[in-house]
């Protein structure tokens, strides 16, 4: 009952915002009594948090796990070819809205303690991955050993929702140049040095 009272939410979110979430309607949507919405969450914002911390860990979510990934190669150039693969994945249009709403809610949580702790959870865990398959890839020799992984993980998810900025500006850019440089930085900073 309660992931539905947050999907409710979060269909509410994506189309008309966050002020358009109203615990009446939430109820209404569900099939409940509003008693019940506050017997799941003590308020409105309490709500609103719980739906934009679902919503950003559904825009988290890869096409192919890191660790699965990290069982798919062997040696640098696949490694290299696996994160190609996933930028692109992730740069692609169809994923534009979920670059928005990982910004909306980062946004939100800089007023919203209880938001950032959530959303800074979800960050952890999934950069965590990241940085564990780093440190894999420093093991082998594909990737600079100088590197903090973490670090780099931070840096490259920030890299990525950065990516917005170029997509506001609809027709200043072309986007595929700016996926070019996004990968020229990004294995310019990672092969080894030579």
């Amino acid at each position: 009952m309660r992931s539905q009272m947050i999907n409710a939410a979060i269909e509410m979110m994506e189309v008309a915002g966050e002020a358009s979430v109203r615990v009446a309607k939430v109820a209404e949507k569900v099939g409940v009594t509003e008693p019940l919405v506050y017997h799941h969450f003590k308020n409105r914002a309490a709500l609103v948090t719980a739906a934009y911390a679902e919503w950003y860990k559904r825009c988290q979510d890869l096409e192919v796990p890191i660790d699965q990934l990290m069982m798919m190669v062997t040696n640098q150039e696949e490694y290299e070819r696996a994160i190609r693969a996933s930028l692109t994945w992730s740069y692609q249009p169809e994923r534009v809205a979920a670059r928005g709403v990982r910004l909306s809610v980062i946004g939100a949580a800089q007023t919203d303690p209880e938001l950032a702790t959530a959303v800074n959870e979800i960050n952890r865990r999934f950069l965590t991955s990241l940085a564990q398959a780093m440190e894999y890839a420093q093991s082998q020799g594909w990737v600079r050993t100088d590197l903090d992984p973490l670090a780099t993980a931070y840096w490259l998810h920030g890299q990525i929702n950065g990516r917005v900025v170029a997509e506001m500006d609809n027709g200043c850019l072309d986007l595929a140049k700016w996926d070019e440089v996004s990968f020229d930085a990004i294995f310019s900073l990672i092969r080894p040095r030579k």
